[in-house]
């Protein structure tokens, strides 16, 4: 079974993936993967689709966003960002118009209000426009916890059926103090941390490849929640004090404490990006 791990492998899959003469792992088609990864086009297809999503613009450079004639009426905070790429680089929150930067080392320039609120992360296998198995959290300064927006899956599952999509697929979405969301960013492939929900019971790997092979039924899973690591090792003390998914958590960094050290490092200088796209 062929497997991609990011956004060009699951671009080649989906445009010659019938060509490799070897099973691979579901995939959108090629037109629905593009529309879906580029930043400015998703935002389009959210406006069209009705999907509540923030008032977003594209720019070629920053002397075309001060160029704008809406400039001078910018809102702030906003966030700028690139338009492809992964990972959470290149995404800048700009708070007053004095720390706008002169130049920026990518174009196109995505403009986007900045949505107050906390930041929510959902992802789904889906087989021809159905949603097969789906996983959503939030993440707080001190846990991370397995959610349940139904407003979110519903928006997705339009989005799903309207595309008849096949494959995994992530989005990044907003929820206000208000309750009200708004969907930021879509991920048409693998992510980061795909191992939070695997914790939870929900292995998109095997899942795929089952479906890939005609098989269906996902396994059940309980409710996850995963106190920060600071948290669980203020607990090691008292390991009957630790539920299930936070166990398997403990185990998972143990197997490799050496990567772990690193994205934690990683973490604390803000460079790294966590699943889902929550940026420290």
């Amino acid at each position: 079974m062929v497997l991609p791990s990011c956004s060009r492998t699951t671009r080649l899959l989906a445009a010659h993936g019938a060509e490799i003469g070897a099973p691979y792992y579901p995939v959108p088609d090629q037109e629905t993967f593009d529309a879906l990864d580029d930043k400015w086009r998703f935002a389009g297809v959210c406006a069209d689709l009705g999907l509540p999503v923030p008032l977003t613009r594209r720019f070629e450079t920053m002397a075309d966003l001060r160029r704008d004639p809406d400039y001078a009426h910018l809102e702030f905070p906003l966030i700028l960002k690139p338009a492809a790429m992964s990972g959470g680089y290149g995404v800048r929150r700009i708070d007053s118009a004095d720390a706008l930067p002169e130049h920026l080392s990518y174009t196109p320039i995505i403009c986007q209000a900045y949505v107050p609120g906390e930041e929510l992360s959902a992802f789904y296998l889906c087989e021809a426009g159905t949603i097969f198995a789906s996983f959503s959290y939030r993440r707080t300064l001190t846990k991370l916890e397995e959610i349940r927006v139904p407003a979110i899956d519903a928006h997705a599952s339009r989005l799903v059926a309207h595309f008849r999509y096949d494959g995994v697929i992530g989005f990044d979405v907003r929820r206000r103090p208000d309750g009200e969301i708004a969907f930021i960013e879509c991920n048409p492939r693998f992510w980061y941390h795909m191992e939070v929900a695997m914790l939870a019971g929900l292995n998109f790997v095997t899942l795929g490849c089952r479906l890939r092979e005609g098989e269906s039924g996902p396994p059940d899973s309980d409710t996850l929640k995963i106190r920060s690591p600071r948290r669980l090792c203020g607990n090691l003390l008292t390991p009957w004090r630790l539920n299930r998914a936070e166990r398997a958590y403990l185990r998972y960094i143990v197997r490799d404490p050496a990567i772990s050290g690193w994205a934690a490092f990683q973490s604390a200088i803000g460079r790294y990006r966590l699943a889902g796209g929550q940026l420290l």
